[in-house]
């Protein structure tokens, strides 16, 4: 059980006052998950900072349910289909390997979204205490087996304080 002054939101706990605490369940998580997407967006460029586990598996979630909405658009408007795997380096798209066949307004997102998600991943690691470059495991050296050993890495607590660097 938690302290009545803190709120548990996945295993991230945010301490609060009372005052905070009345105001956060006034809002709810929706306000959570839509400051964390505004600070995923504002931050696209930015692969110095740290995030939260909270922040960071928000702006995914949004980065997901975005694509899905792109897709069935794409589906339902777009009689034109690119396979992945026929373009240069087609086999080396991580997603090409899951779904090949994309339409244009998909084939276009996902190079847009590249830099906020990977500018995301970066700083959810080095709140968790490790190097930015373990980033490319999403891509590097085949896509979906580094998934495998990164997205472990992103779940795991915040390790350090905003005051020390990051460890490789």
């Amino acid at each position: 059980m938690t302290p009545l002054n803190t709120l548990a939101f996945g295993e991230d706990m945010f301490n609060l006052d009372q005052r905070e605490t009345k105001s956060v369940k006034k809002e709810g998580r929706m306000s959570i998950f839509f400051a964390s997407v505004k600070m995923g967006i504002q931050q696209s460029f930015n692969f110095k900072g740290m995030s939260s586990r909270t922040d960071f598996w928000f702006f995914m979630l949004f980065f997901m349910l975005l694509y899905l909405v792109v897709a069935l658009i794409d589906e339902a408007t777009a009689a034109t289909t690119i396979n992945l795997l026929d373009l240069p380096l087609g086999n080396l798209i991580p997603m090409g390997m899951v779904d090949s066949e994309v339409g244009l307004l998909v084939l276009l997102y996902r190079p847009i979204m590249v830099i906020p998600t990977t500018s995301a991943t970066v700083r959810r690691l080095h709140d968790a205490g490790r190097s930015g470059w373990w980033a490319l495991l999403w891509v590097l050296p085949i896509p979906v087996l580094g998934w495998i050993y990164l997205i472990p890495l992103l779940c795991k607590p915040s390790k350090i304080k905003p005051s020390t660097t990051p460890q490789s």
